[in-house]
């Protein structure tokens, strides 16, 4: 049973070195507003960067759409007990992703706090999701979606864990990056 305040609607908690990943809650999204003012941010995330100021509605709106497709979670930093971001791992929703008689899934992505970028919590938020995706859920493919290429930081992290990208969008402005269980395993194998 899900406890009132678990927005997610999932249990699901995952654990790294220096994070928790745990279900999201509705308190997470106050949190959240004011990191969403800051364009440095809304630049960095997937997609395109909202028309109007972020709001809680907004956000609100967005993560029930996420939850519904997969399993929204708030990333806390251990150390100091801080909700330091945001974390979808869902079933790929997009066409073009899509992939006939396998099982795939996205997973956007944020650190709300640019003072926390560079210190590798996005790659070690993926890596746990890649565990959690292909070893328990058993997934064929993770598919990160709608990276700008413009986005370095980005393209970085998805490079540096063995994705490729699999298409470009718009003329190469937006990327599509994917991971197939063979070459998850075929890393982690090289890795214990």
């Amino acid at each position: 049973m899900t406890q009132p305040d678990n927005f997610a609607e999932h249990n699901i908690h995952l654990e790294t070195e220096r994070l928790i990943l745990r279900p999201f809650k509705d308190a997470d999204f106050d949190t959240a507003v004011p990191f969403y003012q800051d364009p440095d941010f809304l630049n960095a995330m997937e997609g395109e960067s909202p028309d109007a100021p972020v709001t809680k509605e907004y956000l609100k709106s967005a993560g029930e759409y996420m939850r519904k497709d997969g399993f929204l979670f708030a990333i806390v930093e251990k150390a100091s007990d801080r909700t330091i971001g945001e974390v979808c791992l869902q079933w790929m929703n997009l066409e073009r992703a899509k992939i006939e008689g396998e099982k795939v899934m996205r997973s956007p992505i944020g650190i709300w706090d640019k003072t926390l970028w560079g210190k590798g919590y996005g790659k070690e938020v993926v890596r746990c999701l890649m565990a959690h995706a292909f070893e328990k859920l058993g997934i064929d493919r993770f598919c990160p979606v709608d990276v700008r290429a413009d986005n370095p930081r980005s393209k970085r992290l998805w490079e540096s864990l063995g994705f490729t990208v699999a298409r470009e969008i718009d003329g190469g402005k937006t990327l599509d990056f994917e991971i197939t269980r063979a070459k998850y395993k075929k890393i982690n194998e090289n890795i214990t």
